[in-house]
């Protein structure tokens, strides 16, 4: 050992720090770490001759590790901060216990340097490689000097119990705690109750040195709340009936400065009688408000201001110890967040998630208490006894409020929330009180975005029917079981087939076939709908190379995509070499859209895909035409070529003049705007020869077929080969051609 390592050793011993017990001090600054780091890890270190102990840990078992091939170790050696990446491939802790038996693949720590003492490492880990900065670091060093400023503490408080070991010994060791910093001596003789102060205690309370004290004015230096028990315990030492103490109160200074102190004392008996009541006053205003720093730190979201989850569970457990009626909360989720990070970059997220913390919290005022839980979750507590009636209206103005626009690093953002809402019933629970108001919000957030839904029973057993399908769905995906049926779309002007319909199936295990209206909830998981498309194409993709080798005449083939498709920014990639790696031009792809997809706020991204893709050759169809909420808007900014009439038109055209009407105008809007139009659901030749008639496109439905599996393609083209429609002015021909 080294004469330096050996004077390091006992200067860390001198701190009398090893193997102490753990504290809330040291245990908030690791808490404190992670949430700042984002980090599921983080240490106080301290490395003794063999081995490194842990005085804090967050997300760690272990207490001490072997000193040998540590990362804290290293930081001890070089005294110096040490950021290891990816610490599977750094052989100088190949054999480090984090590494073997913690799976620690990062690591970044900095020495706890006091002077020229190094007392061990403050760091953050985590169980995957991560990227440090300069600025990381920097944070890092500051949170360190926070941690060697707690060891100093720790020294000092453990100076100070040593002196009132020694001071119930001999009178002596009063005389050398006084003259500690910020330490004062004290006395009353129990039988005359005349009190004598240091120099130290007049200067701690503010007051003149030398003043002459009565019980009454010792008892005026406390805070309001202090002073009671004050007074009831110098009675008791007056009639011999109280004890010596070590405590902290609150004091108020005549300057009206608030300060707080720590009274240590003992009595002195004499004959077996108390004679003299002893003892010292330390201000430790410091400590206090450094803990206060701490808690409030750890207790509060650093980007928002507002309290944090840590706060909100805390709250919730003192709702349910108080056994408070009628709690309601609010589950609010910030929609499209993902998309303002990625788009317009994280620093300008950051800035629309402070706009929302504040305008929830202004517009809230005293009728609740907001968290932010992270991330794009905010909560509301509400204070006053809840009603449903008062939490939906509440909701729906937070949700009218902060859906203003905001103006944000210059660009104007109209933000939109989603709510969901619970009530406690009977006693608080406060765990079933968070899930059932989560129950909400997710369900909101599946069926309802951009709206409040607010719990009853009976959402339990339609999220667990949704997750039991989404289960079911991607077990099928799995076990290659979804597949593609098509339905053919007939031409109006010769009945030839013009298309088919990609229509997906679930081929279930005991091999029946079940449409997608049978699963329709699976499409709300956006994983979920991005891997159905995904085969999709690639069985779409598949099946026409073969039709086209077979030479057979089948036109193009229409493919629905969701909005989830367009949110991960990766459709037009994966639909060009799902048919560039077959040779297949997109000319023979019809992308099919919903107006649902328009509605996410996603126009904007949906508008240039789709128009990229028709550059290419792809047709784009609006699907559902007519049931959605601004379909000309649409038809006006949107990139499509082919509108597709809603079933529900056409199953009432014949019976009701309004459903007529509107097909006539789609179709004479779209030839005006040079776009097809194919009538979806066409099941009668009634409907047939009326469509004919108003000179619509294309038809399809059950007249013609309905959807066949691949396999039925080819037979089914060379049995519908009708002769051409050669005069369009005759529908009787017309329609026997359909036939």
């Amino acid at each position: 050992m080294s004469l330096a390592e050996d004077e390091r050793l006992n200067l860390l011993y001198q701190a009398s720090i090893l193997d102490t017990p753990p504290t809330t001090e040291f245990d908030a600054i690791v808490r404190l770490a992670c949430s700042i780091f984002n980090m599921p890890m983080a240490l106080v270190s301290f490395v003794d001759e063999d081995r490194q102990w842990f005085k804090a840990q967050q997300g760690f078992t272990l207490k001490e590790a072997s000193r040998e091939h540590s990362f804290c170790g290293h930081v001890v050696e070089t005294r110096s901060p040490l950021v290891v990446e990816d610490a599977g491939k750094d052989f100088r802790f190949s054999e480090s216990t984090f590494v073997n038996e913690c799976s620690v693949q990062f690591y970044a720590g900095v020495p706890l340097l006091e002077g020229e003492t190094c007392y061990g490492s403050f760091c953050v880990l985590d169980t995957k490689t991560r990227c440090f900065g300069d600025q990381d670091l920097e944070q890092l060093r500051n949170l360190a000097s926070v941690v060697v400023g707690l060891i100093r503490e720790h020294r000092q408080q453990s100076l100070l119990k040593e002196q009132q070991r020694e001071l119930e010994l001999k009178q002596a060791r009063f005389e050398q705690t006084e003259r500690s910093a910020k330490v004062g001596g004290f006395e009353m003789d129990l039988s005359t109750g005349t009190i004598i102060w240091s120099d130290q205690i007049y200067r701690t309370v503010g007051l003149p040195v030398g003043k002459r004290m009565t019980s009454e004015e010792v008892i005026g230096c406390y805070a309001p709340e202090e002073r009671d028990s004050v007074r009831r315990r110098i009675r008791n030492l007056l009639n011999g009936s109280e004890t010596g103490i070590d405590k902290e109160y609150r004091i108020i200074t005549p300057q009206g400065e608030e300060r707080w102190i720590r009274v240590v004392s003992d009595i002195e008996h004499l004959h077996g009688e108390p004679r003299r009541l002893f003892g010292i006053v330390q201000d430790v205003s410091e400590k206090v408000r450094y803990e206060q720093r701490l808690l409030q730190a750890a207790n509060a979201d650093p980007l928002t201001g507002l309290a944090n989850r840590a706060a909100y569970n805390a709250h919730m457990e003192r709702l349910a110890a108080t056994d408070a009626a009628s709690v309601g909360l609010l589950l609010i989720d910030v929609d499209r967040l993902k998309q303002v990070n990625d788009i317009l970059g994280h620093a300008t997220g950051d800035l629309l998630l402070k706009g929302i913390a504040s305008r929830l919290d202004a517009r809230l005022g005293r009728r609740g208490r907001v968290f932010r839980l992270g991330g794009d979750e905010f909560s509301v507590v509400l204070d006053a006894p809840a009603n449903s009636r008062g939490m939906r209206s509440l909701a729906r103005h937070l949700i009218e409020y902060i859906g203003r626009p905001l103006e944000v690093a210059g660009s104007k953002i109209s933000p939109t929330i989603t709510v969901g809402g619970a009530i406690s019933e009977g006693e608080i629970d406060a765990a079933t009180l968070s899930q059932n108001a989560d129950f909400a919000l997710y369900h909101a957030k599946e069926t309802r975005r951009g709206s409040y839904v607010q719990y009853e029973p009976s959402l339990r057993s339609r999220i667990a029917h949704r997750i039991q399908i989404v289960r079911e769905v991607e077990l099928a995906l799995t076990e290659q079981r979804m597949v593609p049926h098509y339905q053919p779309i007939v031409s109006c002007a010769d009945g030839q087939v013009w298309a088919f319909e990609a229509l997906v199936r679930m081929q279930r295990s005991d091999g029946s076939v079940v449409s997608a209206a049978q699963f329709h909830e699976a499409f709300t998981d956006s994983s979920v709908s991005h891997h159905i498309t995904t085969r999709m194409l690639d069985h779409v993709a598949t099946d026409i190379r073969k039709w086209m080798d077979r030479g057979l005449k089948f036109g193009r083939v229409g493919l629905n995509v969701s909005a989830s498709d367009f949110m991960r920014g990766d459709l037009e990639s994966r639909i060009v070499g799902a048919f560039a790696s077959r040779g297949i031009p997109l000319d023979k792809l019809v992308l099919e859209v919903t107006e649902t997809v328009f509605l996410q706020g996603l126009e904007d991204t949906v508008a240039t895909t789709l128009q990229r893709l028709r550059k290419k050759g792809l047709a784009v169809a609006l699907d559902d035409f007519g049931t959605g909420y601004a379909s000309l808007t649409h038809l006006r900014s949107l990139p499509v070529d082919i509108i597709k009439i809603d079933k529900s038109f056409i199953d009432t055209m014949l019976v009701d003049e309004s459903s007529l009407a509107i097909v006539e105008l789609v179709l004479n809007l779209a030839r005006k705007l040079n776009m097809k139009v194919t009538a979806e659901g066409v099941e009668s030749h009634r409907q047939a020869m009326c469509l004919l008639n108003m000179g619509c496109t294309t038809l399809q439905g059950y007249l013609f077929s309905k959807p066949m599996d691949r396999e039925h393609v080819g037979g089914y083209l060379s049995a519908f080969n009708p002769p051409c429609a050669e005069n369009s002015e005759d529908p009787q021909k017309g329609l026997r051609s359909f036939g």
